[in-house]
């Protein structure tokens, strides 16, 4: 299934973050203008403003970030996880069950593979920290061929190309979670695996096959900045006009001109959360199963990770000391390490 159809079939979660992001993206600019209307009292009752005005620019910044990554993550993570769970089903199978509606039955996902969405957001932290001190230390063993001509910047590329889509790849890693879950009951295959296990061969296999994935994650860099860029600029130069416009001060002009960026920053940040992540999101994660499709995590490499990362080393040990949230397997089943 391309990404096209995965985007046109999963589109009840594009909408549902539309409605929720633009609903929170008019709540900042309304609470922006608030804080652009005290400027101006204080710009007609002050001349000295200026440095409050700055001070008022950075609170409202922090605070409509602060209570967006609260709304994240006690609200829309469960609909971020649900929407991986279904793009997962229908790559498997090309369709999801009948009967339900799409969030609902991502909701239900969830709760069957890993609990609560607690336990799914605990272990995308300590995935997304392992794959990143892993990214790190294969860009290390690529420094040995900086006697090489041009391999310094190449290199240099790589690693932020890696860095920028690392946000992608752990949501990539749930979705072998996943995957494993349904394979195994499908197979009707009785023994447990924990989802700590799950997520220690989706780290491996990832480590392996980074080579393969890196074209695909150069492609969502290079979307995710072109579309961000154009979004800004197409809102930060109206902004700018309606702030010069609101006063006749050059200096209440320029200080409400940096209020105009930070309403183009959240205009784009809106964008990108509602439409470019999952959108990213997708891209990912069919790169990544189509890539680690009949491969088997590797013992050796497993034991590298081991060594070279801490939070790889914290889900290998919640792997052999946590039997719950389990998903059904064998020990040799295909596509896991066998435990030992």
């Amino acid at each position: 299934m391309s990404i096209t159809q995965l985007i046109v079939r999963t589109m009840p979660f594009f909408i549902s973050r539309l409605v929720v992001y633009a609903l929170f993206g008019l709540i900042s600019l309304i609470f922006l203008g608030l804080m652009i209307g005290l400027g101006i009292l204080l710009f007609n009752w002050f001349d000295f403003a200026a440095g409050f005005f700055i001070i008022m620019m950075i609170v409202t910044f922090f605070t409509v970030f602060g209570v967006l990554r609260f709304v994240e993550r006690y609200f829309l993570y469960m609909v971020k996880v649900g929407h991986i769970s279904v793009v997962t089903e229908l790559l498997r199978k090309g369709e999801v069950p009948e009967g339900k509606n799409q969030i609902t039955y991502g909701k239900d996902q969830v709760i069957t593979n890993f609990g609560s969405a607690n336990v799914a957001f605990v272990l995308d932290k300590i995935v997304y920290a392992a794959v990143r001190q892993i990214q790190r230390w294969l860009m290390r063993i690529g420094n040995f061929f900086n006697f090489i001509p041009g391999a310094k910047k190449v290199i240099g590329i790589l690693s932020k190309v890696m860095e920028v889509s690392l946000r992608y790849i752990d949501e990539a890693i749930l979705s072998y979670i996943m995957l494993r879950k349904s394979e195994m009951t499908e197979n009707g295959e009785e023994e447990t695996e924990s989802v700590w296990k799950s997520a220690c061969d989706g780290v491996v296999l990832y480590a392996q096959s980074w080579k393969n994935i890196v074209l695909t994650a150069a492609g969502i860099v290079a979307f995710v900045f072109i579309l961000n860029l154009s979004v800004f600029f197409i809102s930060v130069f109206p902004l700018m006009a309606i702030a010069s416009a609101m006063t006749s001060s050059a200096e209440g002009a320029a200080v409400l001109g940096y209020f105009a960026i930070i309403g183009a920053f959240i205009i784009t940040s809106m964008i990108k959360r509602a439409i470019v992540d999952p959108i990213a999101m997708i891209a990912m994660v069919r790169t990544f199963q189509l890539n680690i499709k009949d491969i088997e995590p590797s013992m050796d490499l497993q034991q590298n990770l081991l060594k070279v990362s801490s939070k790889f080393k914290e889900l290998f040990n919640k792997s052999k000391g946590d039997p719950q949230k389990s998903v059904t397997s064998t020990p040799n089943s295909k596509g896991v390490t066998p435990s030992t």
